[in-house]
This record gives structure tokens, C-alpha cells and sequence, in this order.
């Protein structure tokens, strides 16, 4: 198996490694190296899990035949994380001196050695890049078709634009000279920022963008292309009308790397308006009160419930182990613990944003959770590909909170098909899903660049049936929202 990792080493060449090792055993929590400290030695995992923790977070694995310190190694620098078993292990240790002996003795083997080092680290950064890859469509922003201009659109999407713009101007004025109560300001910046979305969906229909077409048909002959344009045209004219709500700034500005990112997602959860000047918090709350914000907070109650549930009705062995993927610090699952209660649940958080982890490992520490969850960062979207290792052991149930929401049906596919192997025996995959009806959907993809790929139930059950789970999926709409909870049962034994 160290042939796999090491791949120009011959059998003489591992043989010889080895002579030059100790051989040492560490039980689940040990020690191995610790950040800040020079670990004087590289590793070769024989047995067992190996974790890699940098401010409680943990942020790689390493398995059977990998090779850990390398890295130390060749830059003779101090460890930038910490490394502990996972479980009990078995290590053969070379320590740097005894190493650097070999490779001069044996100048053949150096050359290998360092070769099979450089392939290995070229395939970790090749594994990011994929991930990478993947994400890059939600990571910027999308072109904006400038070619629509007022004489391009219908007078009467003009006037509504003007006529909403004034109206909160003398909002504006009105709130700084004292004239008006907030209250009665947050209803008519309310009224203003619905009529905006209101314009937006009537001439962005088919039969509207039509006429558009017929009005000038030397310049428009594609609808989807003029839909953007008139979506475009009423983003730049409502631009900082917008802009002043500090969440959809955030959604826009994306500056996690996507538009629901950790602070975005809580800044929905919570649900306290901000934003800048007198206008700002008025628009922020309007937009926190739209379907689409009520959805989120829907969905994050509602796998609390689930979570909480499971546990209860668990009746195995041991706690209820639980992972979220992409779910950012797993907050979520904070809640469930103080539900539950202590010791009923054992948590993994799996998400690629390593702040949003320490922030979940600092609360879990500060509610007494932390002996219950491990944080590990990593991305989902790398999850299924060949060459992931992760420790995790057969889960009773793995959710996902928006998540599927940003991912293609190949994707979506593929992570579920990871799931499924992760799972123990009748073990269940959970996610909620945002509904093609979702009212908000053409404000979110003009107005906010927030894309995502809503799907309705038998869509959802097209998509399951593609994957390992097969028929074995039930959907379950939210009352009142535009959002299904997804539930996929592993039906065979491992």
C-alpha cells in the first residue's frame, strides 16, 4: 500500500525505509507532533487514522500507506498543525537524521524518494483545483449585458423605477427631518422594494419580453439573452437602493467565496436588519422578511426537529452520530445537543471554510459540546472523488443544510452517492431543497446573482433514483414555505 502513495519506490526501496524505522503504536488521542514543535522525524501510517488539527479544527487525514511530515522535512521548518491518532495506529518512524543518511547512501533511492514526494503533493493541489474547478461558476459575477438602455424597455418599467426611487427619497427625508416614524418608514420602503420585484417579475415574462423583441427586432432575437438584459436594467437602476441593506450586499459581494457563506447564513438566522444610513436596516429588514430568508430559517428549525428526533428514537448502542456537510460551524447541531441532551449525540462538521469552523468549535467549547463534535475542514464537492480519505465511521444520519441547493444534478449524485457509503445500516441522508415556485427566485438571479437550482419532488426523486439510495427517498414539503425536506434511507447492509 506505501508503493501506492510512494509510487516510484521499488519493494528494495521501502524495504530499506522501513529497516531505518521504529515501529510505534499510539492509542485514539495521542499525540504525535505538535504544532510550533519540530518534529524531527516523518511518519508512514501503517494501521488506523491519523488527524491533522490546526485551531481545533481538523483539516486533513491521513490512512493506511500515506506519509506524514514530509512536508517538515523538506523545509526543515517547525509543524503548522498538530497531528493525533483518530483511533488506535500503527506508525513506523524514521527520524530526519537517520533519513538523510539513507538518501546519501543511496543517491538512486533519493531521487525516487523526492520524485514520489512531488507527485504526491502535485496530487493533493490537482484534488483542490477540481473542487476549485466546480465552484468557480458561484464564486463570480456574472456578465451584465449593458445593451438595454431606457429607450429599450417599456415606459411604464421606467416610471415604476423612478417613481419608487423618489418615494424612498422622501422617505429619506422625511426620517432625517423628523417627519416620520419608523415604523410607518420600514411599511412605504417595504411597499417600494416589493413594487421593484413586482416590475422585475411582469417584464420579465415571455409575453413581455416578446414585445420588447418585436419593438426593435434588429437589435433582440434572443429571449434569454433580453430577459438578462431587462434583469440588468433594473439591477442598475436599483443599485444602491439595494446596496444598502448590509445582507444583500453580503449576498451580492460574496465575500466567503459564495453567496451563502457562514456570517451570510447567520445573518439570515438571526434576522437583525442593518445597513447603511436611515435607509439601509429598512431594506434589510424587508429583504430578511422575504420567502426566501423565511425558507432558511424554516429549513434550520426544521432539521433540529429531525436531528432531535432520530436521536430520540435511537435505540443502538452508543450515541447518535450525526454529520452536516456544508453546513458551515453546525450550529444547528448546537441546538439539537441542548435539546437532546448531553451525551445523545456525537457530531461531525464537514465544510470547506476553516473560520466558520473554529467559530463552531469555540461556541461548542463554550456550551460544553466540544467533547461531542469534531470539526473537519475539507470540501464536499472533493468528498466523492477518487483519493478522498476521511475518518468517519458508519453514520446513522448525514444532512445537508442548502447545500444541494447550490449543486448540479451530477454533483448532487455523486455526494449522495458518497453519503450512502458512510452510512450505517438504515441510516438516513436529510436535505432540504428550495421549490421552482419560490417567489423570490427572479429577484435572487437579477438582482442578487444568488443562483441556485430549485427542484420539485419529482425532480428530487429523478435525481435520488440515479443514486445508490434508488427509490428509498420520501419528500417532504415545509407547510407554508417553498422548500422540501428530502429524507434517503439506506436500505442493504453495508
Amino acid at each position: 500500500m506505501l508503493r501506492d502513495k510512494l509510487s516510484f519506490l521499488g519493494d528494495q526501496d521501502i524495504e530499506l525505509l522501513l529497516r531505518s524505522s521504529q515501529r510505534r503504536h499510539v492509542v485514539r488521542g495521542e499525540t504525535i507532533v505538535r504544532e510550533g514543535q519540530s518534529p524531527e522525524a516523518i511518519f508512514l501510517v501503517q494501521e488506523g487514522f491519523i488527524s491533522v488539527r490546526a485551531g481545533g479544527v481538523t483539516v486533513g487525514y491521513f490512512g493506511p500507506g500515506q506519509i506524514l511530515g514530509e512536508i517538515s522535512f523538506l523545509e526543515r521548518r517547525s509543524a503548522s498543525a498538530t497531528v493525533v491518532a483518530e483511533g488506535d495506529a500503527v506508525l513506523n518512524r524514521i527520524d530526519n537524521a537517520d533519513l538523510e543518511a539513507l538518501l546519501s547512501a543511496h543517491p538512486d533511492l533519493a531521487a525516487r524518494f523526492y520524485r514520489s514526494l512531488a507527485v504526491s503533493l502535485s496530487r493533493r493541489v490537482r484534488a483542490l483545483s477540481g473542487s476549485l474547478t466546480k465552484l468557480r461558476g458561484q464564486r463570480s459575477h456574472k456578465a451584465r449585458y449593458g445593451q438595454l438602455s431606457a429607450r429599450h424597455v417599456p415606459s411604464s418599467l421606467v416610471d415604476g423605477l423612478t417613481g419608487v426611487l423618489r418615494e424612498v427619497q422622501r422617505v429619506e427625508e422625511s426620517l432625517a427631518a423628523r417627519r416620520m416614524a419608523s415604523d410607518a418608514a420600514a411599511r412605504v420602503v417595504a411597499s417600494s422594494c416589493d413594487r421593484v420585484v413586482a416590475l422585475l417579475e411582469e417584464h420579465t415574462t415571455e409575453k413581455a419580453l416578446l414585445a420588447i423583441s418585436v419593438d426593435d427586432l434588429l437589435t433582440f432575437r434572443d429571449i434569454s439573452r433580453l430577459r438578462e438584459g431587462v434583469g440588468s436594467f433594473v439591477f442598475r437602476i436599483c443599485f444602491a437602493l439595494l446596496m444598502s441593506s448590509a445582507t444583500i450586499a453580503r449576498l451580492y459581494d460574496k465575500p466567503g467565496g459564495v453567496a451563502e457563506d457562514d456570517e451570510t447564513r447567520r445573518a439570515i438566522a438571526d434576522a437583525d436588519a442593518e445597513g447603511d444610513g436611515l435607509i439601509g436596516p429598512l431594506v434589510d429588514r424587508w429583504f430578511l422578511d422575504r420567502a426566501v430568508c423565511r425558507a432558511r430559517r424554516d429549513s434550520r428549525k426544521a432539521m433540529v426537529a429531525e436531528i432531535v428526533r432520530r436521536a430520540t428514537e435511537h435505540a443502538g448502542p452508543g450515541s447518535f452520530l450525526v454529520t452536516s456537510i456544508g453546513s458551515g460551524g453546525g450550529d444547528e447541531l448546537l441546538d439539537a445537543m441542548d435539546e437532546a441532551g448531553e451525551g445523545v449525540l456525537a457530531a461531525t462538521c464537514i465544510d470547506p471554510d476553516p473560520d466558520a469552523l473554529r467559530r463552531g468549535n469555540h461556541l461548542a467549547s463554550e456550551a460544553g459540546h466540544a467533547s461531542s463534535m469534531t470539526f473537519l475542514c475539507a470540501e464536499p464537492l472533493s468528498l466523492s472523488g477518487s483519493g478522498s480519505e476521511i475518518f468517519l465511521g458508519p453514520q446513522h444520519m448525514v444532512y445537508a443544510l442548502c447545500f444541494f441547493d447550490y449543486l448540479s444534478d451530477d454533483d448532487a449524485v455523486a455526494l449522495l452517492d458518497w453519503i450512502w457509503g458512510h452510512l450505517a445500516p438504515s441510516g438516513r441522508a436529510v436535505w432540504t431543497a428550495l421549490g421552482p415556485d419560490l417567489t423570490d427566485l427572479p429577484m435572487m438571479e437579477h438582482l442578487l446573482e444568488w443562483a441556485v437550482v430549485p427542484r420539485d419532488a419529482p425532480a428530487i426523486r429523478a435525481l435520488v433514483s440515479r443514486s445508490r439510495f434508488g427509490r428509498a427517498v420520501e419528500v417532504q414539503p415545509l407547510e407554508g414555505s417553498s422548500l422540501h425536506m428530502v429524507t434517503c434511507t439506506r436500505e442493504s447492509a453495508p
